[in-house]
């Protein structure tokens, strides 16, 4: 049972159950999850039972997730404050994120967290630093498996969440790989390159991977307001030739923003109500598609990993069934034995 805050947390977010947006196929899928997580728990697989009840939960919620990600310091975190308009995760000169952060449509700014094999815990926005950042959360030590933030805005009213991951080539390790941990539950993405360098080789090889489920990709060159026009014009065409080159696809516009500017100053400049616009035509055009395809990548995905689950278990019943059988026969010859005597 979750604690009083969580309940408080999670019925501030805009449920959709009750719209009538979701066909019964989303709603069946939910159910097949459902049951499949009553399956990993009697199989004791605690990883797959709470990532199918998190999966089968945002299903009827009608919730899917835009991941940011690109290299450290890249401004993702900046960036993701900038569009929900409020300074909400922290960011910092070090590399910040060390856990993947979902930003969800609360009516009121709250959070929350888990540890591993435990159950959400109300967390402060303000104390958020102490679980995500490198700083205070070194390649998580406490043990955090999810973070999730609840904040008033718009842009997220309509099942969007935005999903801060922590930044791939910084000297921790365990920040790439819980990026790419993450890959799977990834529904569209928002690719953050500069201008110096414009895409780095691990960029380029987690685009690729998430490339291969994901057909919305939204390309953002940010701190555009530190990099030279010349700068930006070289930046710019290179970045679309690599990404296109890799994803085998045409990539769409790159939009140029300074996240830092937006939140500093307030200011519309360079290409943000562009991105902005791109952001809600997704939610209007794309969301109840990417709903289900969530839905139906997660099933498939998940059930392999039961199925796996189930065949060792087999294997090893039939090891221990061959033992007992083996060891059985020896007592038998040891009895015929002695009976002999």
């Amino acid at each position: 049972m979750g604690s009083p805050s969580d309940k408080l947390a999670v019925s501030s977010t805009k449920d959709l159950r009750t719209s009538g947006s979701h066909s019964g196929e989303v709603a069946d899928t939910a159910g097949k999850l459902g049951r499949l997580a009553q399956l990993a728990h009697e199989f004791s697989s605690e990883g797959v039972e709470e990532e199918a009840k998190n999966l089968s939960e945002r299903l009827m919620e009608g919730r899917f997730y835009v991941a940011c990600i690109g290299q450290f310091k890249r401004g993702k975190s900046t960036l993701l404050n900038a569009l929900v308009g409020d300074p909400v995760l922290p960011t910092g000169v070090v590399p910040i994120t060390t856990v993947p952060t979902i930003l969800r449509y609360g009516e009121k700014r709250s959070g929350r967290v888990r540890f591993q094999g435990g159950t959400w815990r109300h967390l402060a926005p303000e104390d958020l630093v102490q679980y995500v950042s490198e700083e205070q959360n070194p390649e998580n030590a406490k043990g955090v498996a999810g973070v999730e933030v609840f904040v008033p805005s718009p842009l997220l009213a309509d099942g969007m969440c935005l999903v801060d991951t922590p930044g791939l080539g910084s000297i921790f390790a365990g920040n790439t790989a819980a990026t790419q941990a993450f890959v799977p539950q990834i529904d569209a993405v928002i690719i953050v390159v500069g201008a110096d360098p414009p895409i780095a080789g691990e960029e380029l090889a987690l685009v690729e991977e998430v490339g291969k489920h994901v057909p919305q990709l939204l390309v953002v060159l940010n701190k555009a307001d530190r990099a030279t026009e010349a700068e930006r014009q070289i930046a710019g065409p290179f970045t679309r030739k690599v990404l296109e080159k890799r994803l085998g696809r045409p990539i769409g516009r790159i939009y140029e923003v300074s996240a830092f500017e937006r939140l500093e100053k307030n200011e519309n400049a360079w290409d943000w109500e562009l991105l902005l616009g791109s952001l809600q035509k997704l939610v209007e055009e794309s969301g109840r598609t990417l709903v289900r395809a969530a839905g139906q990548r997660g099933l498939q995905r998940l059930g392999e990993e039961i199925l796996s689950v189930t065949l060792e278990e087999r294997e090893a019943l039939d090891v221990r069934s061959k033992n007992l059988s083996g060891e059985s026969t020896r007592c038998g010859r040891r009895l015929q034995r002695r009976s002999d005597l």
